[in-house]
């Protein structure tokens, strides 16, 4: 499930989103728009999941270490 993901480039700027479809959109507008680089939607969504996947990884590690 897809509940509010966020992801930072390299360069600092953040895409917030509350879907994945929103999500892609703005790391495919990002990557065009800042860097000149066009991002498949296959890519982008890519790294969006990759985000998500992470982002819970950390969100598991935070409470490992807090028990």
């Amino acid at each position: 499930m897809f509940a509010g993901k966020a992801i930072r480039c390299e360069c600092g700027y953040e895409v917030r989103a509350s879907d994945e479809d929103a999500l892609v959109e703005g790391i495919r507008r990002h990557a065009s728009e800042a860097h000149d680089i066009a991002f498949s939607i296959e890519l982008a969504r890519k790294l969006a999941r990759d985000a998500t996947q992470l982002a819970g990884e950390d969100e598991v590690t935070r409470r490992r270490e807090t028990q």
